[in-house]
């Protein structure tokens, strides 16, 4: 495993062939979801690196208030998120599964700050526990802090997006998580 501070790791098995970044495409990509709790965190954070950057930064921001400074709309419809997902060098998510997956089929690595219920992002941890499942397989970056999300964001930009002929895992993942819904809809417990 390759360490470049304390906080972003790299698994060796995940060192995969990158795309260059387009220099004059929007820089960063934040992706709230459409969950009714306010995600002040991630919105703070990102007005924050957006200062300090030259790249432009947009956030599709819910039912939280955007900053002053950003760029953004509360809601996308499918083909908008598709063309801004093509035409972005760096996404930034909460720890939702679609939107994970939808940046995942754009051949991002996502950064993911899962939505946490220690500051009433969420009802449960869920989000946090799927997050650090992804993370520890390589699939995602996950970050909970201000300064591992500022790197996180430099080091996207430096690495570029996944070539479109390396396979992601996003049909294995997309089916285990149908079954678990299924289940949980039928009334049983998940399968481990």
């Amino acid at each position: 495993m390759t360490v470049l501070s304390r906080q972003i790791r790299i698994p060796r098995q995940r060192a995969l062939p990158t795309v260059l970044r387009s220099p004059s495409g929007p820089g960063v990509a934040v992706l709230l979801g459409t969950d009714h709790h306010p995600f002040d965190r991630l919105v703070e954070w990102s007005a924050a690196l957006a200062a300090e950057s030259a790249d432009p930064w947009f956030v599709q921001h819910g039912s939280t208030e955007l900053r002053d400074g950003l760029d953004g709309r509360t809601m996308l419809g499918g083909r908008e998120l598709t063309r801004l997902l093509d035409s972005v060098d760096v996404v930034v998510t909460h720890g939702g599964p679609g939107l994970i997956m939808e940046a995942r089929a754009a051949r991002h690595i996502p950064i993911v700050v899962p939505r946490d219920p220690a500051h009433g992002e969420h009802v449960d941890g869920h989000q946090v526990r799927f997050a650090r499942r992804l993370d520890e397989r390589g699939d995602i970056r996950m970050v909970t802090s201000l300064e591992q999300l500022r790197e996180a964001v430099a080091l996207a930009r430096v690495m570029g997006r996944v070539a479109a002929d390396v396979p992601t895992q996003r049909a294995e993942t997309t089916v285990r998580f149908g079954e678990l819904v299924d289940q949980l809809h039928r009334g049983g417990a998940p399968r481990r």
